[in-house]
């Protein structure tokens, strides 16, 4: 194409799945637009300093990088160039917060056993439940069920249900009504996702009595911005990015595709949409039957409270992650996923991150729950706060639940879906990458 505002593909949405799409495609020599309507790139991928609090730093929301051994980050990193793929420290284990301490939540069968927190008898249930979905799973590829499908027709404790409800609400932002089975198996490593052979699914039943636990997690030290500067700084000089102009319209014809914004209209052999996939329809024609389907995508909303420490605290001292959901009182919220980042805190100070999902018309309830729930857990935190931000979004664009996932190619040829509305496999930025390598399959 002659004309300079021209491409081979156009990328529309700025998050990291959209700029790992235009990383991975101008690496292979296309030329690449993106174009994001706000003003910043990375969307749920960035580090910045709240308002008002000069030194510190936060996520915008909790992250722990799942798979990063074999996982989407570690194939794309050949498209980052050298010394642009941030280093990461490993996210250990996870713990269940109780009033007296932590409780390691084991990886292993075995070790589920073992756990104080719930009753023997709820134990022995579970435990039975999971050696038989696993088994089932493997043998016979049984059919999606939701968690509270399989473990409702046992008389569990409310603790034990609580629980249950707080694990589905952490690996798919969903409550264990809409959580899938296969979610829970993968999120806690006893199944991996995608397609595999009998042979294989079978083997991976091993895992449920020596699982090696969460050795591939971790946490960017740069904050998670490093992720999506790494992107950015390892763009080659065929990619261009704008920020502020928002995708109105995206028309089909013969050679290809126009694409309208405010300030101007670009021609492109191929469209790369990385937003949300249900908002598609309103700026391109697509068959009534897709444009429905897509609709069933469901959201979670979440709230994260970044809580700024004066000094480190002894009950935040380790590396991994925290999640509790045993309170009774009606002003505490149920469930919540902590995580320290001591990585972001000014010197000699603290930093808390801890989130929860939320109904959005009820932010304020919401935050004053979440705070009551970790100073009941951990009075001390009250009197040693410095600094408190509260944050409001959509960790993922779809919550992994039982209902329809598009996939990367649409009945529109040339135009394509990449992002966390497109794959079901693991969670935020792990989600995003597996849906880039299917891109680059797809193409």
């Amino acid at each position: 194409m002659a004309d300079h505002n021209a491409y081979d593909a156009i990328v529309v949405g700025g998050g990291i799945s959209g700029l790992l799409s235009a990383l991975a495609l101008g690496k292979k020599g296309n030329s690449i637009l993106l174009l994001e309507k706000t003003d910043a790139l990375g969307g749920n991928c960035r580090t910045y300093e709240p308002e008002g609090f000069p030194g510190w730093r936060v996520d915008t929301g909790i992250h722990a990088i799942t798979e990063l051994i074999h996982g989407p980050l570690n194939q794309l990193k050949r498209y980052f160039d050298p010394g642009k793929f941030p280093a990461f420290r490993r996210h250990y284990d996870y713990y269940l917060r109780k009033k007296n301490g932590l409780e390691k939540i084991p990886s292993t069968l075995p070790g589920f056993l073992k756990m104080n927190a719930f009753p023997a008898k709820d134990k022995v249930v579970l435990a039975g439940d999971l050696l038989n979905t696993v088994i089932s799973r493997a043998i016979f590829r049984e059919k999606q069920k939701a968690v509270y499908d399989v473990i409702s027709k046992h008389r569990l404790s409310k603790k034990t249900m609580q629980f249950m409800n707080a694990l589905s609400y952490l690996l798919s932002g969903l409550s264990m009504e809409k959580t899938s089975v296969s979610r829970l198996l993968e999120g806690c490593g006893f199944s991996s996702g995608g397609k595999r052979g009998v042979i294989r699914r079978i083997t991976e039943t091993a895992k449920l009595f020596n699982n090696p636990g969460y050795r591939s997690q971790g946490y960017p030290l740069g904050g998670i911005q490093s992720i999506t500067d790494g992107v950015i700084a390892s763009f080659p000089k065929n990619v261009g990015y704008h920020t502020a102009e928002e995708v109105r319209k995206i028309e089909k014809d013969g050679s290809g595709f126009s694409v309208s914004t405010p300030k101007a209209d670009y021609l492109s052999d191929k469209v790369v949409y990385s937003g949300e996939v249900k908002k598609l329809p309103g700026i391109i024609e697509m068959p009534v039957e897709w444009s429905r389907q897509v609709k069933q995508l469901e959201q979670a909303t979440a709230m994260t409270i970044w809580l700024g420490l004066k000094e480190p605290m002894t009950e935040f001292n380790y590396n991994g992650s925290e999640v509790f959901c045993d309170v009774r009182d009606s002003d505490k919220e149920l469930f919540y996923w902590l995580m320290p980042v001591p990585e972001l805190a000014p010197r000699n100070k603290g930093l808390v991150g801890v989130s929860t999902i939320i109904d959005p018309k009820k932010c304020r309830d919401s935050e004053e729950k979440l705070l009551n729930t970790i100073y009941s857990l951990v009075p001390a935190v009250e009197k040693n706060i410095e600094m408190v931000h509260t944050q409001v979004m959509v960790p993922e664009k779809a919550a992994v639940s039982l209902n329809y996932f598009p996939s990367i190619k649409t009945p529109v040829n040339g135009l394509y879906v990449v992002g966390t509305d497109t794959d079901m496999r693991s969670m935020g930025i792990t989600r995003a990458g597996y849906s880039v390598l299917e891109l680059l399959k797809s193409l």
